[in-house]
């Protein structure tokens, strides 16, 4: 068996177990081998967008040290090596996102430092800009794309102590040569295993939810999105993978439910938030066939994430309250037309949005809207402007961030070319409650006292 170790540099400290680890964790140890993660999320001094979330209004404040302990600082290097040490991989794994590469980085010099094993690095950041890990010395690997079959392949190949060099999607450092395998086709979900939750700390279990803390999965019923907008990297993987067939992909419907069926038995969950950009993208057959299995054979609240243009049926509406949608979130991103179209590439008039809370309030469904500020060219009276449109959309809630250039999406590209952002930026980034653009219109300081102020602005009295 292959000795992996996934390393999970959660420098935010918000709990909540990732997706892709869960998955590829399932899917070792299904065929037998043996599966850590050395995880920082409790081992850094705050836990700063859980208190972002709060100080912003998007979350109730809610007394979570009773299920997540009380945040201390601990020495993450050392326990690096600790684990390392007591663990001994044959391989370690990274899951890389834009902000917390600064952290992964100094994990990849620590690992180094104590063994010649090989670091693979995957996830969003790898896939749409390899460059920074092909100049890293400490990384071995890298994984584009999806990476079930290629990490499993590649244990299996350790294991076997055979040529790791033409496993698919992988880039693969040898000597001073880099070898760049091609892509596989997509495979089938059929021979898919469920997320792994068990090398996890639990207390990743508990999310603050309307008051409440609740034991939550996070699930997903599809993967791939096929729009473009500006801020994502999602035009990126189209590209990358357009020949190897249709990028958004579903998984089949009983797949889905035993999956989520297996899991509320085993960990006792009591709310599933799905991971799907836009949940209502399939068809009314396949929404009828899940949301009947789901009522009878599950039957917990559920908080999805969808377009306004999937919103517009009052009847579709009426099924998922049903059924148990608690929640549903919205991407309004700005309350300008102008703003949307022209810089984030959402095309939307405000009459859809409208019409989209609208049905979501008919039917007694708490909406959620995702508010980004701090856009390129974005002035104070377009912030503004959003403030006013959450008001009129009357959502009950709003998740608000401000914009990260992240590689990859186009916005980052304009960034660059305006010298908006500086060298090293990644360095600096977060999930959503600072910025690294320097603009002329807004200042940093302006913005960020907005950030704070937007909820105040949405439900201000009267």
């Amino acid at each position: 068996m292959c000795r992996v170790l996934f390393v999970y540099p959660n420098k935010e400290g918000y709990p909540i177990i990732p997706l892709g680890i869960s998955v590829l964790a399932g899917i070792l140890k299904r065929e037998h081998h043996t599966v850590e993660v050395f995880d920082i999320t409790f081992m850094v001094p705050e836990r700063l967008d859980h208190k972002a979330r709060e100080n912003t209004g998007v979350v109730s404040k809610v007394n979570v040290s009773d299920y997540w302990g009380t945040a201390e600082e601990k020495d993450i290097i050392k326990g690096f090596k600790d684990k390392i040490a007591s663990f001994n991989p044959d391989l370690i794994a990274f899951s890389i996102v834009e902000n917390n590469y600064g952290c992964a980085r100094e994990l990849f010099k620590a690992a180094k430092e104590v063994t010649k094993k090989p670091i693979i690095v995957g996830g969003i950041f790898p896939t749409v800009a390899p460059q920074f890990f092909i100049e890293d010395g400490n990384v071995d690997i890298i994984c584009m794309g999806e990476g079930e079959y290629p990490l499993l392949e590649l244990a299996d190949k350790l294991d076997n102590r055979e040529d790791i060099s033409s496993v698919p999607s992988l880039i693969i450092k040898n000597g001073g040569n880099i070898i760049k395998n091609s892509f596989p086709k997509y495979y089938d979900w059929e021979p898919l295993t469920y997320q792994d939750f068990d090398i996890f700390d639990q207390r990743h279990l508990y999310k603050p939810f309307m008051g409440k803390v609740w034991k939550t999965g996070f699930f997903e019923l599809s993967r791939g999105c096929p729009f473009s907008c500006t801020y994502c990297a999602n035009h990126i993987y189209q590209k990358l993978f357009s020949s190897l067939g249709k990028y958004h992909r579903e998984k089949p419907v009983e797949y889905c439910i035993k999956e989520i069926e297996h899991m509320k038995a085993k960990y006792s969950l009591e709310l599933i938030f799905f991971n799907d950009e836009n949940f209502l993208m399939m068809s009314k057959d396949r929404l009828d066939e899940f949301l009947t299995g789901y009522k009878e054979r599950i039957n917990l609240p559920f908080f999805i994430q969808t377009r306004a243009d999937t919103l517009l049926d009052l009847e579709k509406v009426h099924r998922l309250k049903e059924c148990g949608c608690a929640t549903i979130g919205i991407g309004v991103e700005s309350g300008s037309e102008k703003v949307r179209a022209m810089v984030l590439n959402k095309k939307a008039s405000d009459k859809v949005y409208i019409k989209a809370f609208d049905n979501c309030n008919a039917c007694d469904i708490r909406t959620t809207a995702y508010i980004m500020i701090g856009l390129p060219y974005e002035a104070e009276e377009d912030i503004l402007r959003s403030a006013a449109f959450c008001r009129e959309l009357k959502a009950h809630s709003l998740a608000i961030s401000i914009f990260a250039p992240y590689h990859g999406s186009i916005l980052h590209d304009l960034c660059v070319r305006e010298g908006f952002i500086k060298d090293r930026y990644y360095e600096d980034i977060s999930v959503n409650y600072s910025t690294i653009l320097e603009m002329p219109q807004l200042s940093k300081a302006r913005l960020e006292e907005l950030y704070y102020q937007f909820n105040s602005l949405v439900f201000k009295a009267g």
